[in-house]
């Protein structure tokens, strides 16, 4: 081989290294009394940030961590009885937010402004965390595709445990979380095509929440112990206003009788403790396959909105209140006060069959039979 053949082929090989070298995803790891921040800050995409067991506060005033930038992948290294705790302090609001750029304060976290620009963050996921003490949200997600939360602990987090909105192509699974004061544990709002699979809601308000959403597969979760098991609605104000097509499945909703300690300033501060799972407005939705258990005023109801709170129909509204072509099979219900609560004003289209007992015991009507 000649001289310059032999450089060519080295200056090949070298670029070939670097280019490989470059493509190496990054790894950091955080130490207790470490910043957090300052690795999410630093880190480039595709970067994995292990965090070692211990106590962390975050950086920020207002949300402990905040990340802007995609394919950030959050690893709490949690060990037997050394979990790796963010934890609130001092002003801070909220624990973990995800959003893009435009959207870290947002006059209503419920209305991103990436929601409407169509902006989105990619690739984030987390697993071993416990997120503690955040009087609103535990961990939020706004317009975040293509997103996993595994295997973390959110408790004490007053408003929202965790929290996706005008997210999609997500996965929520193996989570456990609790103590809502106002709201909802697990939310899931404004998204498209999220799995819910195989968490745990306690001591909520509500457990869980599928809230003008379309195909959620929300299947083998439990929800126990709350003022609500779960909520699927429709309402107003929202940059999506529909919610269709979604799969509860192979879920146990049992004793969900806890006290309604909401602020009465709330609106979920009119739900009545003892319901496994509400209806309210909802379309196409396939119940099935699910336990309702012991709560204290229905397993289920299927209602309108505009029966149990006139006032939150009065024209004008943006949305359809009416709950249609929802079904209902092949679910069981055992010691609850009565099974189902059915008063779906002008829905049409719902029906029910092959639920154990044959004989629901229903308060408020009829129940349609399938077809």
């Amino acid at each position: 081989m000649s001289r310059s053949s032999l450089m060519t082929a080295l200056a090949l090989l070298l670029a070939t290294t670097t280019a490989s070298a470059a493509k190496t995803p990054a790894r950091v790891v955080v130490h207790e009394g470490d910043s957090l921040q300052a690795a999410i800050d630093a880190a480039s995409a595709g970067t994995t940030i292990v965090v070692e067991p211990g106590i962390y506060h975050g950086d920020g005033a207002t949300r402990a961590i905040t990340i802007t930038k995609d394919g950030i992948h959050l690893v709490g290294a949690a060990r037997a009885n050394q979990p790796v705790v963010l934890q609130q302090t001092g002003t801070q609001t909220h624990g973990i937010w995800v959003s893009p750029a435009d959207s870290t304060d947002p006059a209503d976290p419920e209305l991103p402004p990436c929601g409407m620009l169509n902006e989105q963050l990619r690739g984030f996921t987390m697993t071993g965390f416990t997120v503690q003490g955040f009087p609103g949200f535990g961990v939020y997600l706004s317009c975040a595709e293509d997103f996993h939360i595994r295997d973390n602990v959110a408790s004490g987090n007053l408003t929202y445990a965790i929290f996706p909105v005008r997210s999609s192509q997500g996965e929520l699974a193996h989570n456990q979380v609790s103590g809502t004061k106002n709201d909802a544990c697990l939310y899931v709002g404004q998204d498209e095509s999220i799995k819910v699979h195989d968490n745990v809601a306690t001591d909520c308000i509500i457990g869980f929440e599928i809230e003008n959403s379309h195909h959620v597969r929300f299947v083998a979760n439990r929800s126990m112990n709350n003022t609500a098991g779960m909520l699927i609605d429709i309402v107003g104000n929202r940059e999506v206003n529909t919610i269709s097509d979604n799969l509860v499945a192979h879920n146990t909703f049992e004793n969900n009788n806890r006290a309604n300690t909401a602020s009465p300033d709330e609106d979920t501060s009119q739900i009545v403790p003892g319901i496994g799972v509400i209806l309210e407005g909802a379309d196409a939705t396939r119940i099935e396959h699910n336990r309702f258990v012991g709560n204290g005023f229905t397993g289920m109801a299927l209602l309108s909105p505009c029966v149990v709170d006139p006032p939150f129909c009065s024209p004008p509204i943006d949305f359809d209140p009416n709950p249609d072509q929802n079904r209902v099979v092949k679910n069981t219900f055992e010691g609850n006060a009565s099974d189902v609560f059915y008063s779906p004003g002008g829905g049409q289209g719902n029906c029910f069959a092959g639920n154990r007992p044959a004989a629901l015991n229903a308060l408020g009507g009829p129940l349609p039979v399938c077809r």
